[in-house]
């Protein structure tokens, strides 16, 4: 099958709310398949797009120097501390039509998969498992998984959440790769993957060329201003 040309962008540690902006910048404008991989300036708190901000003491992370953000995408509450997060922005054709499970799908399987090879153990979609990670009414996301999660020694370590428009779809997914103490219960990777051989696992899956690539001025000037009307306000942080 002939791949579709994308590209590959690997930032540095960001802060929080430009990591944001850039994402939803790369769903606004829409100009090309981006695989993005990025850590976080500061040990910073996400919360899910229709998380109330009141699920998790929002003070307590402040005060041991977290930052605080809400995502544009779904899902619970994350620690952002010891992890590598990625962010996908790509039509809804091909592996990744169908709609967001048929597409989480077609990416987990490819980083289960590579992940397995790179830990030396198994790395498995939950499906039905049950999980020691599992706290039933808890606000952290990696304390409540959903059947298509990424795991590990009967634990989540990686989840995401999507978010659509205009027939593209953008999503957001953390792995952990040193266990938070906000969740002392997760999975942990322990190492810092081999982004390079992700990336290829996911070309073959999706049929994306990823090829490395730079920002645009535009996508930067408009994450930058999303960033700061949006992400970075205390109002978007505490919608209802």
């Amino acid at each position: 099958m002939t791949k579709t040309s994308g590209r590959l962008i690997v930032d540095g540690a960001i802060a929080g709310a430009v990591n944001m902006g850039r994402d939803e910048a790369l769903l606004e404008m829409q100009t090309v398949p981006t695989l993005r991989f990025y850590r976080w300036l500061n040990p910073t708190l996400s919360l899910g797009y229709f998380q109330s901000a009141d699920d998790v003491d929002l003070a307590a992370a402040r005060q041991r120097g977290c930052d605080v953000v809400r995502r544009s995408t779904g899902g619970k509450a994350i620690l952002h501390e010891h992890e590598l997060t990625y962010s996908l922005c790509a039509p809804e054709v091909g592996a990744l039509g169908g709609g967001p499970a048929a597409a989480m799908t077609s990416i987990h399987k490819a980083l289960a998969s590579e992940l397995s090879s790179q830990a030396r153990q198994e790395v498995f979609i939950r499906h039905q498992s049950p999980l020691q990670s599992d706290v039933p009414g808890s606000a952290w996301c990696f304390e409540d998984s959903s059947s298509l999660d990424i795991c590990l020694d009967g634990k989540k370590l990686l989840g995401s959440a999507a978010r659509r428009k205009n027939n593209w779809i953008l999503f957001h997914g953390s792995l952990v790769i040193g266990v938070p103490r906000e969740t002392p219960e997760i999975a942990a990777l322990g190492f810092d993957p081999n982004i390079a051989a992700c990336v290829t696992a996911l070309s073959e899956a999706l049929s994306i060329d990823f090829a490395a690539g730079e920002w645009t001025p535009s996508e930067l000037a408009l994450g930058e201003q999303i960033a700061a009307e949006k992400y970075a306000t205390e109002e978007f942080l505490h919608k209802r």
